[in-house]
């Protein structure tokens, strides 16, 4: 019931007009800022072959926009609904952690602490919206696991992370970051199992929203 429930609304907010529309602009709109304001410092100490995985959260909602166009005309792009369902949810759970932690740590919920909260947590529901289109097919769901995992290995083995508001947290926040990846990709892998078990989509992929 519920998960019918849900379809029913994953479908309105991707194939109507208006609504993809309105969030492909609050994306992309909001990916700007991000880029420019908050991962700036970061990316130009980062060497450029690793500009692709520093941006996490602007990159994630780039690819969300994107995705949500090429969805929204009925094109089956897997591997870039795959890389902006898992980036979205774990960069909006990974956003309102940091700020958790923060506020933990005597941290103030401001005016920015709430904004990016709520802003973040919105990014988790566009990739739960957005999953109800997926087929979990075995090769993008692999390339797709593979780069959530190597955003990890750049932001905490290399050290190019979100800039945070609490660095003394950074071990609990990493170690988030790490887990957040793993259940994202076993549930994947599941869900690619379960596809290859069918022979088939899954009950909701089908026609025009898969």
């Amino acid at each position: 019931m519920l998960r019918d429930l849900w379809l029913r609304f994953a479908r309105w907010a991707v194939l109507t007009p208006a609504i993809a529309w309105l969030l492909v602009v609050v994306n992309l709109g909001s990916a700007v800022p991000g880029y420019l304001f908050w991962y700036g410092d970061s990316l130009s100490a980062a060497p450029w072959y690793l500009w692709l995985f520093v941006p996490d959260s602007p990159l994630s909602v780039t690819f969300m926009g994107i995705a949500l166009v090429a969805f929204h005309y009925g094109r089956r792009w897997e591997f870039l609904g795959l890389l902006a369902t898992g980036a979205c949810m774990k960069y909006g759970l990974w956003t309102d952690f940091v700020w958790f932690t923060d506020y933990l740590a005597g941290g103030k919920y401001d005016f920015v602490a709430i904004l990016m909260s709520l802003t973040h947590f919105g990014m988790v529901v566009e990739g739960l919206i957005l999953s109800m289109f997926l087929r979990f097919r075995p090769l993008p769901v692999l390339f797709a696991s593979l780069f959530l995992i190597v955003n990890d290995v750049v932001d905490y083995v290399l050290g190019y992370h979100p800039p945070i508001p609490n660095p003394e947290d950074l071990g609990s926040i990493a170690w988030f970051s790490v887990g957040t990846t793993a259940v994202i990709v076993c549930s994947w892998a599941a869900l690619s199992w379960a596809r290859w078990r069918k022979r088939d989509g899954l009950p909701w992929a089908d026609g025009r929203t898969a």
